[in-house]
């Protein structure tokens, strides 16, 4: 027997243990609810109308696209997730997330219409710079998955970004969390054996009465770029997509009322594969934004429909099929709190498996951790309570912010469970990621919150010897510094504080000058303090 073939197999097991544990077309446009702005028939209400333009009436119908009449089928369309299960960070008014996706698609049932689900794929992005770490990375890709199946989606893309949680990994992943009738699209890859039901070049999706040939190509490069010792057994021939999409959309063309083509590669290649193959009604591009522009691209002279969705999986599109007027029409669609509905399937998947996995395998007490490099050699994280004696004004203003507070934020999260999950503990304890620094509330309870050694750094050798200067200057930081390093931007990003503006919140939390050091005591030096 073949060695590689038992590695993803090994995948398979592994994750099969964890988790048993736990708009336009030429001629017409729509607004971002999915609302057609054309004018509507005679005794509608009229283009521009209040009403017409939330898409329901008088806010009391959530009718979805009330500006169309009934299609033929619905195309929905999402991908490049890169790993946003849910709506990431600290403040509302976020869009996108699985949850949200799921009650829009249960919308759209409701109302009768046939659909087709796709995705372009990239459900998670760059898993070695992940902020919750290489293995919580690996978990969501599994669970994105399982997610999709739950939607009942007919294809995703291959891509390699997701290939990156390791080729042998992301095809067991494949097996385990894959259920029919999901299946991973690449016209121009040949699996490997055992892979070839799973991965396969297009399918036929019946859409009511349409029936829609789907295909994908994957970007040779980006899989050569893969350094990965399964990827020659598992992935062992890759095809330029254009020796393989004359021949693919021969056949669907001959089978399917419509041809649609996802391309996992960079946004000028599908532009360019759109041009050279018009036959295709939908061609799906990757996006170089988080937001996209709310019109698709019209090519071939109105043929050809060139869409793409952003990133961070905020927005699905949605390709209406008509039988008469414009035969396809588009929408982009704002996946936002409109759609907070009870998701139950999907809801259960992501708080309650994905939440429990992340507890139950300690995704952030097994966080791959290293030594602070910067400041005084051998120093550790000890807490705020080791700078009070000193700094007992300094520490009177950092406990009424909300750094103090911030690991007892999540505890009130409504999210399930965040204390365990990396990519949010990261910003809400201290020394994170670092041999010293947090591991869990029962281990290093003085490093609740975000505390001034975030910033400062480890502060063990400077509050034993408080008057080496060498040790003090270690934890010297100026404004410019921190200006310079972007320090505050590294958690007050465009997910947890999209309006972060550096000078006003710094005036919140400015504290120089505010302790003196006559007295003796501050002098001698003193073990740190641990709760």
């Amino acid at each position: 027997m073949p060695r590689l073939p038992l590695r993803p197999l090994g995948a398979v097991a592994t994750a099969a243990a964890l988790l048993t544990y736990v708009g336009c077309s030429s001629s017409t446009t729509k607004d971002d609810a999915g609302t057609s702005l054309t004018p509507p028939p005679a005794g509608g209400k009229a283009a521009g109308d209040p009403a017409a333009a939330r898409g329901d009436s008088g806010g009391k119908s959530s009718k979805l696209f009330a500006q169309w009449t009934k299609p033929e089928a619905v195309l929905v369309v999402s991908g490049e997730m890169d790993g946003y299960l849910e709506p990431c960070g600290c403040t509302g008014g976020q869009l996108g997330g699985l949850i949200r996706r799921y009650d829009f698609v249960e919308r759209l049932k409701a109302q009768g219409w046939p659909y087709a689900l796709i995705d372009l794929g990239s459900l998670v992005k760059d898993p070695a710079g992940a902020r919750g770490g290489f293995e919580q990375a690996k978990l969501k890709y599994g669970i994105a998955l399982k997610a999709l199946s739950a939607f009942k989606y007919n294809a995703v893309a291959l891509s390699a970004d997701d290939m990156k949680v390791g080729v042998g990994e992301a095809m067991g992943q494949f097996l385990n969390n894959l259920t029919d009738p999901t299946k991973i699209l690449a016209a121009n890859v040949e699996p490997g054996a055992g892979f070839e039901t799973i991965i396969q070049p297009s399918l036929i999706v019946e859409a009511g009465k349409l029936k829609l040939g789907v295909t994908a190509v994957v970007d040779p490069e980006g899989l050569a770029k893969l350094s990965d010792p399964d990827k020659d057994e598992l992935l062992p021939t890759v095809k330029r997509p254009d020796d393989v999409l004359p021949a693919v959309f021969a056949d669907l063309e001959g089978k399917s009322d419509y041809q649609i083509l996802m391309v996992q590669a960079p946004p000028e290649e599908a532009k360019r594969l759109a041009s050279a193959y018009p036959g295709f009604d939908v061609v799906v591009s990757t996006s170089s934004l988080d937001d996209p522009e709310k019109d698709p691209q019209m090519l071939n002279g109105g043929k050809t429909m060139l869409v793409n969705v952003g990133r961070r999986g905020k927005y699905v599109g949605a390709v209406g099929f008509f039988d008469e007027g414009d035969k396809t029409r588009y929408s982009r669609v704002s996946l936002n709190e409109k759609y907070d509905g009870p998701a139950t399937a999907v809801k259960k998947v992501i708080e309650d498996e994905y939440r429990g996995l992340l507890k139950s395998v300690g995704t952030v007490e097994n966080f791959p951790r290293h030594d602070f490099v910067s400041g005084a050699p051998g120093a550790m994280f000890v807490g705020a309570e080791s700078c009070k004696a000193c700094h007992p004004n300094t520490y009177m203003k950092w406990s009424g912010t909300k750094h103090a507070q911030a690991f007892e934020s999540l505890l009130h999260d409504p999210k399930p469970n965040t204390i365990y999950d990396a990519e949010c503990i990261s910003c809400h304890t201290t020394g994170f990621e670092y041999n010293s620094g947090w591991r869990s509330a029962e281990t290093t309870p003085n490093l609740k919150g975000n505390q001034c050694e975030n910033c400062h750094g480890p502060a063990s050798r400077h509050v034993a010897e408080p008057d080496d200067l060498a040790f003090r200057k270690a934890l010297a930081l100026t404004v410019e510094q921190v200006t310079a390093n972007r320090t505050c931007y590294r958690c007050h990003d465009d997910d947890n504080s999209p309006k972060f503006d550096f000078p006003t919140y710094w005036g919140k939390v400015i504290h120089k000058g505010l302790d003196t050091y006559t007295d003796p005591k501050v002098h001698q030096g003193a073990a740190p303090k641990a709760e």
